[in-house]
């Protein structure tokens, strides 16, 4: 996993909290535009850091409070978003993935089998993913051994937030 010093953006992050929302965990995006630019900033650093080639997309599942973290990212990255949604069982993406896209999958903080939902959605749509982040690191992170990965800090249950 991509480290540098996030201690701005822990300290962002701090003062706009996280909520727990459809897809896992949010950030709390309404609480402060600037907050969530420095978390952006940070995490599309660790993005370059660590992606084996320069993603052309970042992919998240699609949640407001997601969405605009991942805009924050992705206009660091110069990159555009795709944004994902199950309805009714059904997944799908908000527009086409053109063959060969490279992608960064990333949320929040990836819990259950979201993060293995979309990557199988990326390859099933003939993308290739170049790394995967969160703004937390997590057991599915982690368990991402195949491609790098890239967090600002992790969620300590007795600790709060660790670099």
């Amino acid at each position: 996993m991509a480290t540098t010093d996030n201690g701005p953006a822990l300290t962002a992050l701090r003062a706009v909290g996280i909520a727990p929302d459809t897809y896992g965990p949010t950030i709390n995006t309404a609480r402060s535009p600037r907050a969530v630019d420095v978390i952006g900033e940070r995490l599309a650093g660790a993005i370059r850091g660590c992606a084996v080639d320069p993603p052309q997309a970042l992919l998240v599942w699609d949640t407001s409070d997601e969405a605009v973290l991942a805009h924050a990212v992705a206009r660091c990255l110069d990159v555009g978003v795709l944004r994902a949604s199950e309805v009714e069982g059904r997944l799908g993406l908000d527009r086409d993935l053109e063959p060969g896209t490279l992608v960064v999958p990333m949320a929040t903080q990836w819990v259950d089998r979201r993060l293995a939902t979309l990557r199988k959605l990326v390859d099933n749509r003939g993308g290739r993913t170049v790394a995967v982040a969160a703004v937390l690191g997590s057991a599915a992170l982690a368990a991402a051994r195949d491609v790098p990965t890239a967090a600002v800090g992790v969620l300590d249950e007795a600790t709060g937030l660790l670099p």
